[in-house]
């Protein structure tokens, strides 16, 4: 009996300390508040909701440079992103305007850039004696203030009976100036 109290008495502060340690663990775990979970249906709640919308840009000397409609602009805050649904842009460049149309769009913080995907259709009106241009693909990204765009996936431009297929293009001053790339057929009409 003697050597039952010895060991007891040996192990006593340890089994105390052990449960100490175990009751400071759960009560610690038991208090804390719950940590943030990344759900993704969280990161996808919008923090608005606008129905027919119009955004409005301008040059700095004051003229309207552009104007993004659409019947409904989602705006998520975890990526500070506006999303667009049937995106209609008009840009104004040198006395020409031009619309850009797409199924979708997305809009970047701040506004600077405007990413189209979807039956992506724009159109450039002619001035006398050039005809209007249209642009067809499945996306393009434009840069309003910068009057710029770009697409890497297959195009189609036509002005009048001209057409060319390309499988990607840069325009500056919107199809003021165009680089295209890839395998790049024209289709040209003679003159008479």
């Amino acid at each position: 009996m003697h050597g039952l109290l010895n060991f007891i008495y040996r192990f006593y502060p340890l089994a105390i300390a052990a449960l100490l340690a175990a009751g400071a663990t759960w009560l610690e775990h038991a208090t804390r508040s719950p940590e943030p979970v990344a759900d993704a249906a969280v990161n996808r709640t919008p923090d608005f909701i606008a129905e027919v919308v119009r955004i409005t840009g301008f040059a700095k000397d004051g003229k309207l440079r552009y104007t993004l409609d659409s019947p409904r602009l989602t705006h998520l805050p975890a990526t500070d992103s506006t999303y667009s649904e049937q995106p209609r842009l008009q840009l104004i460049t040198q006395g020409r305007h031009m619309w850009i149309n797409a199924d979708q769009g997305e809009v970047a913080p701040k506004g600077e850039r405007v990413d189209f995907a979807g039956h992506v259709e724009g159109e450039r009106e002619g001035i006398p004696p050039d005809l209007p241009m249209h642009f067809s693909s499945e996306q393009l990204t434009v840069w309003p203030q910068e009057q710029r765009a770009i697409s890497n996936v297959p195009v189609r431009l036509t002005q009048g009976k001209t057409a060319t297929d390309a499988n990607s293009f840069v325009a500056d001053n919107v199809f003021g100036v165009m680089k295209l790339s890839g395998k790049v057929r024209m289709y040209l009409i003679p003159r008479h």
